[in-house]
């Protein structure tokens, strides 16, 4: 009896093991810059991003510069939409508020997703930050 239970709750472990184990994949779908009546002050942008798997309690945001991180920008994005992606399963559509920035420097930043128990998964396009330049 001891052996069946322990083959059992060895062949559950194993079969449930990838549903635990999956990672959260994050990537900017697209970025947006808005012109503001020709001003050469500054300008207005946004971001939209996609997460896989769709998952119950995502957050999802971003951190973003305008001087070459002197200082920096915290965002949360909203959830827009699922969508049907290229595997037959669905992603999650998140989008920033409209942001103003400088034309004093391109706009870097990296978004994140929290899941969740908190768990942070950032992507920064490879350490290079993702960039808006007007």
């Amino acid at each position: 009896m001891k052996k069946h239970l322990l083959s059992l709750l060895t062949g559950l472990c194993v079969l449930g093991l990838p549903a635990v184990s999956e990672a959260e994949e994050l990537w900017v779908a697209e970025t947006q810059t808005l012109s503001n009546g020709g001003s050469y002050y500054w300008y207005t942008f946004t971001v939209t991003a996609g997460v896989w798997p769709v998952a119950p309690g995502h957050k999802v945001g971003m951190v973003y510069t305008n001087d070459l991180w002197r200082t920096s920008h915290w965002v949360d994005l909203t959830w827009q939409y699922n969508q049907a992606n290229a595997y037959g399963n669905q992603d999650e559509i998140w989008k920033s508020a409209v942001l103003n920035a400088s034309d004093a420097a391109p706009v870097w930043f990296a978004i994140y997703v929290e899941d969740a128990y908190g768990v942070r998964y950032w992507n920064n396009n490879n350490g290079q930050n993702f960039e808006i330049a007007r």
